[in-house]
């Protein structure tokens, strides 16, 4: 497995604490990130809960096909939503809490991804962006039944999946098969409620590394007023002899614990990344 990888998460500009957590496990090639809701800190329990339970479970699994990862992952996001939903009915201060999740595990010829509520992921291939998500929210179901609006589209934010709300998760899960160069963004919706797709592809198209283009990209939400909390998971198959897209990224990584990275080359930051 061969593949570059960055995160990077911010509290945003209005937020009194942030409820985005984020893990990169590049020794498995699973990376995750989840979006908490809920009262008082507890959408940030509900989002740390899962990451963490999720990484633990998918840490036991050992590397396959993928079809048989897809039940693997379907099985881990299940178990992690009856424990979030256990917690928030044993503890009233965590009553009604959730979260969103989009993960990613990367094998050998293909990607696993799975998703929850409105956090997204988007292939950048080409240059061109493609979102692989579709939002599990009232906004998606008005636009799918043709309704349009003059205004602000209503219930923007309600999500109609989530994490821990109700004893089933009901995770979207799908594969796609990598290609030399690919480039996988995972997001919350913190970046993707102001930033338009073609704003997206336009700063990937021009920053010359994963760090950079995670850095561009919350610097122009912030500039265009988001007020939430975004996080950027990017995860991007190396290429042999590519001068184009993050090409710096690549010669500059290392693997983990600060080893030379041959086989696996990544980089991530702390933040809040288990």
């Amino acid at each position: 497995m061969k593949f570059s990888a960055f995160g990077l998460s911010d509290i945003g500009l209005a937020r009194p604490n942030n409820e985005d957590v984020w893990t990169s496990i590049p020794e498995i090639g699973f990376f995750a990130l989840a979006d908490g809701m809920g009262g008082h800190q507890a959408g940030e329990v509900a989002a740390r809960e899962t990451i963490e339970l999720l990484a633990n479970t998918m840490k036991k699994i050992e590397p396959s096909d993928p079809l048989t990862l897809v039940i693997a992952l379907k099985g881990a996001i299940e178990k992690a939503n009856a424990w979030v939903y256990q917690l928030s009915q044993e503890e009233a201060s965590l009553q009604g809490m959730g979260t969103t999740l989009c993960c990613l595990v990367w094998a050998d010829n293909a990607i696993i991804y799975a998703h929850v509520g409105d956090s997204r992921l988007y292939r950048f291939r080409k240059q061109k962006l493609e979102l692989l998500t579709q939002d599990h929210s009232l906004m998606t179901k008005w636009l799918k039944a043709g309704k349009k609006s003059h205004g602000p589209y209503p219930y923007k934010h309600v999500i109609t999946r989530a994490i821990g709300t109700a004893p089933k998760a009901h995770p979207e899960i799908a594969i796609d098969r990598h290609e030399e160069g690919d480039l996988y963004v995972l997001c919350t919706d913190g970046l993707t409620d102001v930033l338009f797709l073609e704003e997206i592809e336009k700063i990937l198209q021009t920053s010359p590394s994963l760090e950079e283009a995670s850095q561009n990209l919350i610097q122009q939400a912030k500039i265009k007023g988001s007020s939430d909390n975004m996080t950027i998971l990017m995860v991007q198959s190396d290429g042999n002899g590519r001068e184009d897209l993050l090409r710096q990224q690549c010669d500059d990584a290392t693997g983990p614990e600060g080893a030379p990275g041959d086989a696996l080359r990544v980089k991530w930051t702390a933040g809040e990344s288990f």
